[in-house]
């Protein structure tokens, strides 16, 4: 028990952590390719539905670690080494994407490869714990039986290949929350676990002003794209704004099995990657107006869900305070999209929305910050 990092008062995220945080981004690049290709100026909604496809088994391996790390990392060379064999797997993957079912079978092997080297992970922790090594053991049992569904799917003619493929994915999460009582033996390192998703948005945010860079080169200027990029960028902000002034909230709360913060980011993570891909049209100017409207929406909706749905579980009395916000700024970006305005009106639109979700939020610091200061 000495040696587990989750006994360390000061445990912040490893080297490592932050890493593999910059593997997952860079693997998420391909899927993030599939929302930037717009078909005669559309994209439809079976390319938005391929892109979530793509995006889940990317990011349950991320969160398949962090689960295990969160509760067992000791640092050690062999979880070292096991983690920088996921990092590869994931690179592995990614490179498979733009192939489409031609390399089918490979990126399935190395997904359920990265998904059985976290159970065996978890098998040879189980007893770090003293007491709890049961737990360790049925989360790896839970996690081997998923990757095993999952590699069944290379047996099977499509699209009953990618049914049973995804059904691995969906046995993994189903399991772990009919497990939570079982997790709470062994509950969540709160800090480290809000750590990691943290690092993970602000890396993904990064990536949002990466497109606004990519958008731009190779461009004529005109006020157009210029205020397009400027409304991007202030929009990143923002959200920035929004995400970490009150995330040290969830540091000091007691959070059981995390699922309430790392699923939501489920949400959260893909809803940022459609508003960067909405920087990048509205410079280009090179989507369907309905379709940008539709995909704002989206975003926006998947983003707020996906944050608030955190503090609404951990933070009960932020509660009113978070209802009234979010539908505040849903009715405001609804009637924005509804006017006849131009890709960069509507992105304009958008960061004006997020810019008074900042203002909304002043109204509750009063109440959290000094319960903070008293603990």
């Amino acid at each position: 028990m000495k040696d587990l990092r989750y006994f360390d008062p000061q445990r912040r995220a490893t080297w490592l952590e932050l890493f593999f945080a910059l593997i997952f981004v860079v693997a998420l690049h391909g899927a993030n390719e599939i929302l930037t290709e717009a078909h005669e100026g559309h994209i439809g909604a079976q390319q938005f539905l391929r892109f979530v496809l793509v995006f889940l088994p990317l990011w349950w391996i991320w969160a398949g670690h962090t689960i295990y790390a969160n509760r067992f990392d000791t640092d050690s060379r062999q979880h070292r080494l096991s983690t920088l064999l996921i990092m590869f797997l994931l690179i592995v993957i990614s490179a498979q994407i733009s192939a489409g079912a031609q390399h089918y079978t490979l990126a399935v092997a190395c997904y359920c490869g990265a998904r059985l080297i976290i159970a065996s992970m978890y098998f040879v922790s189980r007893r770090k714990h003293n007491l709890h090594g049961r737990f360790a053991s049925t989360v790896g049992t839970v996690f081997a039986v998923g990757a095993a569904i999952s590699l069944s799917s290379v047996l099977l003619a499509s699209p009953w290949s990618y049914l049973v493929f995804y059904a691995g994915i969906v046995f993994d999460m189903t399991a772990l929350v009919l497990l939570g009582g079982r997790l709470h033996v062994v509950p969540a390192h709160a800090a480290h676990l809000v750590e990691r998703v943290g690092l993970l948005t602000i890396i993904m945010l990064g990536e949002s002003v990466i497109s606004i860079s990519a958008a731009l080169a190779n461009i004529v200027w005109t006020r157009s794209n210029a205020a397009a990029a400027v409304s991007g960028f202030v929009m990143v902000s923002a959200i920035w704004w929004i995400y970490y002034d009150s995330f040290h909230l969830l540091e000091r709360r007691k959070l059981a099995t995390g699922h309430s913060i790392l699923y939501s980011h489920f949400f959260l993570f893909i809803g940022l990657a459609i508003l960067a891909s909405l920087i990048r049209h509205a410079i280009l100017d090179d989507l369907d107006p309905g379709d940008f409207r539709r995909m704002a929406a989206a975003g926006t909706v998947l983003f707020f869900l996906g944050k608030q749905y955190g503090y609404y579980m951990e933070v009960p009395e932020l509660r009113p305070y978070l209802l009234s916000n979010t539908a505040a700024v849903f009715a405001m970006t609804a009637l924005m999209l509804m006017l006849p305005l131009g890709l960069g009106a509507m992105l304009g639109g958008i960061a004006a929305t997020m810019i008074c979700y900042v203002l909304l939020n002043l109204r509750y610091r009063h109440l959290v910050r000094p319960r903070q200061e008293a603990a």
